[in-house]
């Protein structure tokens, strides 16, 4: 009886720590880091402003800890080409950008309104884009890519080209990676490697032009 009390109360704390980051995400995607304090994060949960500043003391380690539970680990495919892995990071960037990022962050970042929370930020992004670069670096041992690649380079046009279409509200989908990729693939392939993609010229629409 005492382990199934036990269990229960743990269950419940992981329900309430849960909520309280989720609400913290969530206001940090949609209105920036600013807009992330004790009051905003107990209105939008439903959770008394006393029992989380029992977890946190200020907004400053209320904003990191939601920030570092966005620091989930992707698995990158093993078995898809260059190219369609290329189009697999440019879907899972989307994913960075859109669900954990946001629209008020990205406005946020560069505008820098709080630099402090802008630099937990970034730290965030360069966890995901050190596993970009480390995906580029043994493309580009295997050949496929050329070897003056700039990896870091690669890792920002790949992003900026997420955040920018979310920005501007235009889809993410398969149709704007083939034509991001068509565009890019010429300054990233060696010269003996080929995109599998069409010849034909990419629908400039497609590119939200």
């Amino acid at each position: 009886m005492a382990d199934d009390q036990r269990s229960a109360s743990g269950a419940a704390t992981r329900s309430i720590d849960d909520r309280i980051l989720a609400s913290a995400l969530d206001i940090l995607k949609e209105r920036g880091p600013l807009a992330v304090n004790i009051e905003s994060v107990s209105a939008d949960a439903g959770i008394a402003k006393t029992t989380i500043y029992r977890r946190y003391d200020d907004r400053e380690a209320l904003l990191k800890a939601a920030i570092n539970s966005a620091k989930i680990e992707v698995d990158i495919p093993d078995n898809l080409s260059t190219y369609d892995t290329f189009r697999w990071l440019l879907h899972e960037a989307s994913e960075l950008a859109d669900n954990v990022v946001g629209r008020g962050t990205a406005a946020a970042m560069l505008i820098i309104e709080d630099p402090e929370s802008v630099a937990l930020l970034r730290e965030m992004i360069k966890v995901r884009a050190s596993r970009l670069s480390a995906l580029v670096r043994s493309r580009v041992d295997a050949g496929d890519l050329r070897a003056d690649l700039d990896l870091g380079l690669v890792a920002t046009i790949l992003l900026g080209a997420v955040l920018g279409q979310i920005i501007r509200g235009g889809p993410v989908d398969d149709d704007w990676a083939d034509a991001v990729l068509e565009l890019l693939w010429p300054a990233f392939a060696a010269p003996s490697f080929t995109s599998p993609a069409s010849a034909q010229p990419s629908d400039p629409t497609v590119l939200g032009l």
